[in-house]
């Protein structure tokens, strides 16, 4: 059954086994996201309310993994949050974690997004796009178009090309390759900033910014709002 599932379910369940079984479930839910997983929950808020607009406002948290981004917004009360991911367990934790009853966490399987059209003021993919095609990445951009309501932002992380500190991160492809068959690691993905920028703007959106000015191995930011 898992052989038939796209290659990010595929992956993802194989490497959260692996760390289950090497840490036991709560260091693995925080590894499954990368670590780090208070301090980086604390910038992923910071980067939302800084750009939040005035007032009551919906944000959905695309890959929101074990929670980093909702644990740390758990006290934001004008806030209406929705996170989906595709692992089960991360879910779990992550409502678990931010204890927030009118808060919905839930698994989509597909890259399709459970939400009318014009749902979220803000929307979130935080290392998603790392990890997927350029058909993916695309598809995932069309439906934040038609998610995002007109004059609200995307933010999504990327790994860039162009970067050479970036490159230095990465394994060569064949021991990529291995760390993936045998459940250790899941694709890793860099691009180039000019097709992400084209792809977003192909989807409805104008580039706000692009923020690269991080510590050293950190992705960078694409800062999108959606069209009027």
């Amino acid at each position: 059954m898992l052989k038939r599932q796209p290659h990010y379910i595929r992956e993802y369940a194989s490497m959260i086994a692996m760390l289950k079984k090497r840490h036991g479930d709560d260091v693995a839910m925080q590894k499954a996201v990368g670590g780090d997983y208070e301090e980086q929950g604390r910038f992923q808020a910071d980067m939302v309310m800084s750009r939040a607009p005035e007032g009551p406002f919906s944000l959905m948290d695309v890959g929101c993994g074990s929670g980093r981004a909702a644990y740390a917004l758990r006290d934001e009360r004008r806030l209406t949050y929705w996170g989906l991911d595709i692992m089960p367990d991360l879910l779990d934790y992550a409502r678990e974690k931010t204890g927030r009853a009118d808060w919905k966490f839930d698994r989509i399987s597909e890259i399709k997004l459970p939400a009318e059209d014009g749902w979220a003021d803000m929307m979130l993919f935080m290392s998603v796009f790392t990890h997927l095609k350029p058909d993916e990445i695309r598809a995932y951009l069309r439906e934040a178009g038609r998610v995002v309501k007109p004059g609200g932002l995307m933010i999504c992380s990327f790994l860039d090309k162009a970067n050479a500190v970036q490159r230095k991160t990465f394994h060569p492809a064949l021991l990529q390759h291995f760390a993936r068959f045998i459940g250790r690691d899941v694709m890793l993905r860099f691009l180039r900033q000019d097709d992400l920028e084209a792809w977003a703007t192909e989807a409805g959106f104008a580039v706000d910014e692009v923020v690269t000015d991080f510590e050293k191995g950190s992705q960078h930011l694409l800062v999108a709002r959606r069209k009027e």
